[in-house]
């Protein structure tokens, strides 16, 4: 199982996580939401997914809003390259 995190904006208050199993978005559980900054987003995680060592974390934070246009397999490339 990955978790695909997003950031939305510039000012870094705007973030989003991907659970999936396949990088079908429309398969998957996405939540869009707003946070002070990355680190309290990051805060977050572990209390949304308390297992959160169960899943390959792709991190696109840092790509910031055109990671929001990868089609699932760029994701899946993304992914197998963390590893």
């Amino acid at each position: 199982m990955y978790l695909v995190l997003y950031c939305h904006n510039i000012g870094m208050t705007d973030f989003s996580f991907f659970e999936t199993d396949n990088f079908d978005k429309d398969d998957g559980y996405i939540v869009r939401g707003k946070w002070p900054n990355e680190q309290a987003f990051r805060a977050y995680l572990p209390k949304e997914f308390p297992h959160l060592s169960d899943y390959q974390i792709v991190d696109l934070i840092a790509e910031g809003k055109q990671a929001e246009q990868y089609t699932a397999e760029q994701l899946l490339n993304k992914a197998t390259a963390t590893q």
